[in-house]
């Protein structure tokens, strides 16, 4: 009787130690949502958290007359990011891009009363599920206890096909969003993920500027240089 408990306490011992090890390998080989590579149960590897905590960068862009804020360079593991964020269904990377800007903003000391962000086509948000920017604005007003406002609404999908240029494919894409507050005397920081001919980020600040606001500075996490 007694060698039948032991025998049953044993099997007992070894199914259990068995799915422990299961679930000890499902949290340990786990891949890194960006890059692929083994993250040891986290949603990050240490070389892509590590970028998260780079420093941002040091200058500015000036492009046609406007001064253009960025984290860093559209390549490598930055553009990995940006990439897994909006075509794979990460919606909570916008944490770490957040932090990104946050870091941006507080070394270049941009002071800045209301935050708003370049809106996505209706298209794209339904491929998507979301709104990138509008994540990644929300987190950062937060942290930075800044009001954020949605100030206008993408109504024309960008069509470079048809159009003759880029600045032609983006003009009258968005349009002002009613019960806006007053941004006579206020300025308001715009954020969009990559700059890359300045179309579409100056599209949406001409936009802004029928509110008559102080000043729009924009910002955005990455730099296309090519």
């Amino acid at each position: 009787m007694k060698s039948l408990k032991y025998n049953r306490l044993i099997k007992i011992f070894n199914s259990l130690n068995e799915t422990i090890s299961e679930i000890t390998g499902l949290i340990t080989n786990t891949q890194c949502v960006v890059c692929g590579d083994e993250s040891n149960g986290h949603r990050l590897c240490e070389r892509c958290l590590e970028l998260t905590h780079a420093p941002p960068s040091t200058v500015t862009l000036i492009h046609r007359g406007l001064e253009i804020y960025y984290f860093g360079i559209y390549k490598e593991l930055l553009r990995d990011f940006i990439l897994s964020y909006k075509y794979q269904n990460h919606d909570s990377l916008h944490k770490e891009f957040a932090q990104m800007i946050a870091r941006t903003i507080k070394f270049n000391h941009l002071d800045f009363d209301y935050i708003t962000y370049v809106p996505a086509t209706k298209s794209a948000k339904k491929k998507r599920g979301y709104d990138h920017m509008n994540l990644i604005a929300k987190r950062i007003s937060k942290m930075l206890d800044i009001p954020f406002v949605q100030t206008m609404k993408a109504v024309r999908e960008t069509d470079q096909l048809i159009a003759k240029n880029r600045e032609e494919a983006v003009k009258g894409k968005f349009i002002l969003l009613d019960n806006l507050p007053n941004f006579s005397t206020k300025s308001i920081l715009i954020i969009d993920d990559v700059y890359t001919s300045g179309s579409t980020m100056r599209e949406a600040i001409k936009t802004l500027e029928y509110l008559k606001p102080k000043e729009v500075i924009p910002i955005v996490i990455a730099m296309n240089r090519g």
